[in-house]
This record gives C-alpha cells, sequence and structure tokens, in this order.
C-alpha cells in the first residue's frame, strides 16, 4: 500500500469515527465532568410520535419486578399515558402500552415521581398523590395525601435519601417565561408536608442578579459519590435547554457545568429543532448507563403528526426523546 492510499485511509476512519447522533455537553462546559456528555441512541431518537402531545414524563426503573420499567407519559387534563416493558428501549415499539386513558388527577403535567417504601408519589400543582399496589391497576386509585408549596418551588424534581425528601424547583420570577430565576431546595421527612427550605437558591443560573436566565424542570441524581441536577434554562430568545449542575453535598449549592443536551436547532426535519426540556434521569442496569427522557419540540410541523386538539398551537409538535449518558457504569451507586 502505498502512502497516499495510507493517508486517504486514516482519513476515512478518522471521519467516520467523528460521526454521532449528538453528542452534547463538552464543548459547552464550564468544568469538565464525563456525566455532562450526552447522546441520541439513534439519529430519530422519539419514544412515540403517534400518540398525539406526549410531554413530562416520569420514569421508574424497578429491577425486581417482571416489568422493570413503567414510563408515565402526560398528555391531557384528563389522561396521562402508562407504558411497560421488560427490556429498556429508546423506541414504544418494544414496550407495552397499558392504558392511554390512564387516571392520576386532572393536571396537564405532573412534576415527578418517586417510590419509597412501596409506596409511589406523584407531584404536580401543589398537591401529593400517592399509590400502593401494581402500577397497572393504579389508574384512578391516585389519592391527595398531602402537599407542596408550588408558589415557592414549582415544576419540582424530587430525590429522596436517608429519610429524607429533598424537592428542588422555580423560585422567583422569570420575567421571560415560565421559569423560575433560580431553583429552590426543600425537605421534607414525610414527602407529603412540613416542607422546609434549605436554600433558596441551591441552583442559582444568575450569580450577579438580576433574570437572564430561567431555571426550572429538575431531575437529580447521585452518580459516583456526587449529586447531578439537569434543568431546563432558557433566556430571552433563547428557547430550552438541558444544563448540567454538581454538588458534593445536597446541603450545598450547585456548580454549574454546562449545556448537556440542546436542540438541533439549525436543522429543520428534526423532531428537537426548537426546544428540548423536562428532563427524567435514572439508571438503567442492563446498559450500565444513565438515560433521560425528555420533552422534544419543533414550530415547523416537518416532519409532523396528529396532533389535533393537542392543545398546542399552529405547526407546534412535541413528542418524547430519550437520550443515553456517555459514560457508563457497572452498577448503579447506592
Amino acid at each position: 500500500m502505498n502512502i497516499n492510499s495510507r493517508i486517504l485511509i486514516c482519513g476515512w476512519l478518522f471521519v467516520m469515527g467523528s460521526v454521532s447522533f449528538g453528542v452534547y455537553g463538552k464543548k459547552d462546559s464550564t468544568v469538565k465532568d464525563p456525566w455532562v456528555g450526552w447522546h441520541r441512541p439513534v439519529d430519530d431518537n422519539v419514544f412515540t410520535s403517534t400518540k398525539g402531545n406526549n410531554h413530562d414524563s416520569v420514569l421508574f426503573v424497578e429491577p425486581e419486578l417482571d416489568y422493570p420499567y413503567y414510563l408515565i407519559i402526560s398528555h391531557t387534563p384528563q389522561y396521562a399515558h402508562l407504558w411497560r416493558s421488560k427490556k429498556f428501549s429508546w423506541s414504544s415499539a418494544d414496550w407495552e402500552l397499558v392504558t392511554d386513558q390512564y387516571k392520576i388527577g386532572n393536571f396537564y403535567e405532573y412534576d415527578d415521581g418517586v417510590k419509597v417504601d412501596g409506596v409511589y408519589y406523584i407531584y404536580e400543582g401543589g398537591k401529593v398523590y400517592t399509590y400502593s399496589g401494581p402500577l397497572e391497576k393504579s389508574s384512578g386509585k391516585w389519592k391527595v395525601s398531602g402537599s407542596f408549596p408550588h408558589k415557592k418551588c414549582d415544576d419540582i424534581g424530587i430525590f429522596y435519601e436517608n429519610g429524607l425528601f429533598h424537592m428542588f424547583g422555580e423560585h422567583g420570577h422569570f420575567p421571560h417565561g415560565p421559569d423560575g430565576t433560580s431553583l429552590a431546595h426543600f425537605t421534607s421527612r414525610t414527602g407529603l408536608g412540613d416542607w422546609e427550605m434549605v436554600n433558596p437558591k441551591t441552583v442559582d443560573p444568575n450569580p450577579n442578579g438580576g433574570h437572564k436566565y430561567g431555571v426550572g424542570d429538575a431531575t437529580i441524581a447521585k452518580i459516583q459519590g456526587s449529586y447531578y441536577i439537569f434543568c431546563d434554562r432558557e433566556s430571552k430568545g433563547s428557547p430550552y435547554k438541558v444544563t448540567a449542575w454538581r454538588s458534593d453535598s445536597l446541603s450545598k449549592p450547585f456548580q454549574y457545568l454546562g449545556l448537556a443536551i440542546t436542540p438541533r436547532s439549525d436543522e429543520v426535519d428534526d423532531w428537537d429543532n426548537y426546544r428540548i426540556q423536562d428532563p427524567d434521569i435514572a439508571f438503567i442496569p442492563e446498559l450500565n448507563r444513565y438515560v433521560m427522557t425528555c420533552n422534544m419540540m419543533d414550530k415547523d410541523g416537518n416532519p409532523g403528526g396528529d396532533f389535533s386538539r393537542s392543545g398546542l398551537k399552529g405547526k407546534d409538535t412535541r413528542v418524547i426523546g430519550v437520550f443515553y449518558s456517555d459514560k457508563k457504569l457497572k452498577r448503579k451507586e447506592k
């Protein structure tokens, strides 16, 4: 093989090795951290595009059950959708739709959920819904068992550890959208009430004051001894992106790491060419990695679907997309 052939082959290998389905965060990070990097498992990583307006998902991972994976997807104020699967997949083709008339309450969306000591908790609009038993039988059986201060902490994420429920949500007034100017941190021993403020600015995107950035819709994970929050961030004229934050203690403020997942705003034929938001993180043992389910939205209706009577305007479309962490773990740490 002559030298020119070698150069051509090396160049081809370099180009092919650079192809990916969207790797984010690294070039936009202010701090080097392996958990800022996320990617699409395939180019079109839409969970389903045939169920109308899908948004604000809650993913439960329970390896001990016959069906380890349950996904609640918000749809309309009347009903959500409930899916289940024995093996994890980014595609609904590998899941079973338990029901598309899944009833929790009368909310258009549901912020977050957690399971503690056999009890499921769902949070939305200042109300805490609970249920004990198989999720397949839970439709219409959720009870309002508590409350949370949603005027001080809204669009929340919930994390449970060592007997405490930790709540992170929108705090303060952001004038350019439905967000807070920071994420507040509250705790409760029951998860149903008696919430105590820990820090009104545990995540502060405006450390110099003002309201340039709005944040909300947090999701929390403990990874390799550190705590990570992934949440929405937007600014005037710049739609939602998912950002990453880290702290070595839940009682301390979180440090901004950078952009984790961003829309493909320079393309016109993708479901996510306008904004990506509302992440929900979970560790998937069979993949040895974390996944996030997120809202993906475009404004031009290309590609499109049946979004009539969906509550969206014009050609807006919104679906759930699944993203994988670049880094793997051998096991989930406790």
